[in-house]
C-alpha cells in the first residue's frame, strides 16, 4: 500500500495536484471572517433564487425521490420541501433548484453558472451528517463549518479554472466537470474522508463520464441545469463509495487513476513550456468575491431573499426564517440541521 502523501513533494506531479486538491479539502480552516461574512451572502443568494424556482412547476416536478416514494426517514433534506432522502438524490435536487434560479446568482457571476451547483452537495452532505451525529449522541457540524466547505468549494473550482490548460476551452461541459470535481472533494471530506479516501473520490469524478465534445450542443438544449445538477449528485455518490472501502491509503493502481485525474485536471504543463509551480489552494477566489462587492450590492441582496422568503413560506415561518438569517452570529453557530429544520414545509413536496 502506498501513502499518497509521499507524492506531495514534486509540485510539477500530476498526482500531486489531486493530492494537494484533497489536502486541502480535508485539512485547511477558513479563518477569514469577511470570507465566512461572503461564502454566507453566496448562501443567502443561492437559497433566495432556489425558493423562486419551486414556484416553476417545471422545476417542482424534478424535485423528488428518484424512484416514486423512495424516501429515506433520517436523510438528507431538500430546502423548501418535505422530502427526505439519500444524500445523493437529495443534492440533485438541492443543485437543480439553485441551478434554475430565474435571475441567476449574482454573487458568484465570476465564477461562472455552475458554481452554485456543488452548495447542493455540501448542504444536503452537512444536513445528513447533522442529523446522523445528533442520533449518535455526537455533535453536529455549524453552520460556519458549512459555509467554510462553500469557500473551499469556490476555490477549488475557481484554481482549477484559472490554471487549466489555457488551449482547453471553457465549454459547458468542461465547467459542469469542474463542478463536479470541487463538489467531490468537500462532499467526500464532509463525509469525513482523510487525504486518501479523498484522493480515491476525486479519480472517481475525473475519469467518470466525461462529456464528449459532440453532447455540448446537447446540454445548449436546454439541459444544463439537469448536467450540473446530476454531476453534483454523483460527486456525493463518488464520496460516499470512496469511504465504503474504508480504506485511507491507496494502491498502485489508484495512483494511477490519481495521475489520470491530474493530467484531466490540467497538471500536464504545455509542451514546450517548463512547468510553473502552482498556486496553494487558500481564500483567492472568495477574498476577489468580497472585494468586488459593495453595501449597496448586500443589502439589495438582503431584500431580494426576505421577499422570496415571503413569497415562498407562509407569514410565521418566513418570520422565523428572515430573524434567523438577520443575526449572523447565531445563525454561524447554529447546527446545520436545525438550519434546514427551519427551511422545510409541510406541503405534500
Amino acid at each position: 500500500m502506498l501513502n499518497p502523501a509521499l507524492e506531495v513533494e514534486d509540485q510539477t506531479n500530476t498526482v500531486s495536484l489531486v493530492v494537494a486538491l484533497a489536502d486541502y479539502a480535508a485539512t485547511f480552516r477558513v479563518d477569514n471572517d469577511s470570507a465566512i461574512e461572503t461564502a454566507r451572502h453566496c448562501l443567502i443568494d443561492a437559497l433566495g433564487g432556489a425558493f423562486e424556482a419551486l414556484r416553476d412547476p417545471e422545476c417542482a416536478s424534478l424535485i423528488s425521490p428518484l424512484v416514486p416514494g423512495a424516501l429515506m426517514p433520517g436523510g438528507a433534506r431538500v430546502p423548501g420541501t418535505s422530502l427526505e432522502l439519500d444524500p445523493a438524490q437529495a443534492a440533485f435536487c438541492a443543485a437543480l433548484m439553485f441551478c434554475r434560479s430565474p435571475s441567476r446568482s449574482q454573487w458568484l457571476s465570476q465564477h461562472g453558472a455552475r458554481a452554485g451547483g456543488s452548495f447542493g452537495a455540501i448542504l444536503t452532505v452537512a444536513d445528513y451528517q447533522g442529523r446522523k451525529a445528533v442520533m449518535e449522541g455526537k455533535s453536529p457540524p455549524k453552520v460556519r463549518d458549512m459555509l467554510g466547505a462553500i469557500v473551499k468549494s469556490l476555490e477549488i473550482q475557481g484554481l482549477l479554472a484559472c490554471e487549466g490548460d489555457p488551449e482547453w476551452p471553457q465549454t459547458e461541459g468542461a465547467t459542469i466537470r469542474l463542478a463536479r470535481v470541487a463538489a467531490t472533494a468537500i462532499a467526500t471530506a464532509q463525509l469525513g474522508g482523510g487525504l486518501g479516501q479523498i484522493v480515491t473520490a476525486l479519480s472517481y469524478a475525473c475519469i467518470d463520464g466525461g462529456m464528449p465534445a459532440g453532447e455540448e450542443e446537447e446540454i445548449e438544449l436546454g439541459r444544463r441545469d439537469w448536467a450540473t445538477a446530476e454531476a453534483i449528485s454523483r460527486a456525493v455518490r463518488h464520496g460516499c463509495q470512496a469511504m465504503a472501502t474504508g480504506s485511507s491509503y491507496l494502491t498502485a493502481l489508484d495512483l494511477r487513476a490519481a495521475d489520470l485525474a491530474g493530467k484531466l485536471l490540467g497538471a500536464t504543463p504545455t509542451l514546450g513550456k517548463s512547468p510553473e509551480p502552482r498556486k496553494a489552494f487558500g481564500t483567492e477566489m472568495i477574498d476577489r468575491l468580497t472585494a468586488a462587492r459593495t453595501p449597496l450590492e448586500v443589502a439589495q441582496l438582503a431584500k431580494r431573499f426576505q421577499a422570496a422568503i415571503d413569497r415562498y413560506f407562509p407569514t410565521r415561518q418566513a418570520e422565523r426564517i428572515k430573524a434567523l438569517f438577520a443575526a449572523p452570529e447565531r445563525l454561524d453557530d447554529l447546527p446545520v440541521n436545525e438550519l434546514l429544520a427551519a427551511l422545510v414545509t409541510n406541503g405534500a413536496r
